[in-house]
């Protein structure tokens, strides 16, 4: 994490735990209800950013990202998966350009591995890759009127799922805002530290500031999978539900993976999901890990963890990796050894098969 910026969270209230996650702005209680219904921003600088340039730097990247980079502009970004040669992902990537430049947002966890992955395949490309998220901070916000305030505060209007917009006032330029999917309406921003003091300031007149686990569980309700060192590369695309959210382009040529994926999508149909799921338990799943669950029928169903959270009111929330043919004969309720009952929620967007 930037030093500069670090310093500035901790004068803003945030207390950092022993991995320099934020835990908490103070308030813990009041910030996990905020989540609710916002608005809400947090500290996002962790997470890697890689920066793309190079006269072959889209070439590059169209053979290596799963959606197509042509639909990228200044005003457009895009979710896309990087992955092996049997399909399987390796790393969900925000995709995004800054005046010319590419730039990829992922998980920290993955920095090292992804960058390395990259600068080996591009081989003797004329393509530069630069880890800039020390230069570049990313922060997050996100509340049931979101959008109006970044209207109000800022000019500008950012309506649509990956559509990028610039802040550009007397006090702040060059700040990048993208809208992802979300419960509400979910952004991220990217720009200079000493831009992005002034950003989160104003943001945070409008709402509460939360830490690192209370923003996770937006992904988990709007059911947007993330991927880290635990569970990257355990899942082919479709196992992780991408080709519902409009992470991978069916059309476009190849990349690593392809082969494996386009199969899965015009030949058959996907034997694993990812759901969503509840219990009012108050359980601690970590991803990557394994929960055995049991119906009133006595059949056994395993789930592998993609994330999990503390839901808002009470209970667990967590998205899972299952066999959905197994399903099919669940009778009652699924609960764990303990006796704990969980309850399969339904997805905000469709998981039929075409």
């Amino acid at each position: 994490m930037n030093t500069s910026w670090q310093q500035f969270l901790t004068s803003q209230g945030a207390k950092f735990d022993e991995k320099n996650d934020i835990k908490t702005f103070g308030q813990p209680d009041l910030e996990h209800f905020m989540v609710k219904h916002g608005p809400i921003v947090s500290d996002l600088s962790k997470q890697a950013l890689i920066k793309v340039t190079g006269e072959e730097s889209f070439n590059f990247l169209q053979g290596q990202l799963s959606n197509d980079l042509k639909n990228i502009t200044k005003n457009q970004a895009q979710l896309s998966a990087y992955c092996e040669p049997q399909g399987k992902v390796l790393a969900l990537i925000t995709v995004f350009k800054i005046n010319g430049a590419f730039y990829l947002s992922f998980d920290e966890t993955l920095k090292e591995t992804i960058l390395k992955r990259l600068t080996m395949f591009k081989m003797m490309a004329k393509v530069e890759l630069e880890e800039v998220s020390k230069q570049l901070i990313q922060i997050g916000y996100a509340g049931e009127f979101a959008d109006l305030d970044l209207q109000r505060d800022f000019t500008i209007k950012t309506k649509e799922i990956y559509q990028a917009n610039t802040i550009e006032s007397k006090e702040i330029n060059d700040v990048t805002v993208i809208k992802v999917a979300g419960p509400y309406h979910n952004y991220r921003l990217f720009g200079s530290p000493s831009q992005m003091e002034t950003v989160w300031q104003t943001l945070r007149s409008n709402g509460e500031a939360v830490g690192s686990a209370d923003w996770s569980v937006l992904n988990i309700i709007a059911a947007q999978p993330t991927l880290n060192d635990k569970t990257s590369g355990q899942f082919i695309a479709q196992f992780i539900n991408l080709d519902k959210i409009d992470a991978i382009n069916f059309k476009k040529g190849c990349y690593p993976g392809q082969e494996i994926i386009a199969r899965m999508h015009y030949r058959g149909k996907a034997s694993k999901r990812m759901l969503r799921i509840y219990s009012k338990a108050n359980i601690e799943l970590k991803a990557g890990n394994e929960i055995k669950l049991q119906d009133e029928g006595n059949r056994n169903y395993k789930f592998i963890i993609i994330n999990s959270a503390a839901e808002i009111y009470e209970g667990t929330v967590f998205l899972a990796v299952t066999t959905i043919k197994a399903l099919e004969n669940l009778t009652g309720d699924l609960k764990n050894e303990h006796g704990d009952i969980f309850s399969i929620e339904p997805m905000p967007y469709d998981l039929t098969e075409n």
